[in-house]
């Protein structure tokens, strides 16, 4: 089995957030923190790196 590649989360784009379980976009990249809104409630949060993943997505939104 190969090793994933390495993934930063960038400014603009839609990462998953492994704590709330949802699918954000990404606001700002800080060293104290990454900066997100989730796209289902438009809720603004903060999180860390480690929280963050590359996006899911379903058949339904491809």
């Amino acid at each position: 089995m190969s090793t994933p590649e390495h993934w930063e989360p960038e400014e603009g784009r839609e990462a998953y957030d492994r704590r709330s379980g949802q699918t954000v976009r990404v606001i700002s990249v800080h060293a104290c923190g990454v900066f997100v809104r989730h796209l289902r409630d438009g809720r603004e949060g903060i999180t860390v790196l480690e929280e963050l993943a590359p996006p899911k997505h379903t058949a339904e939104e491809q």
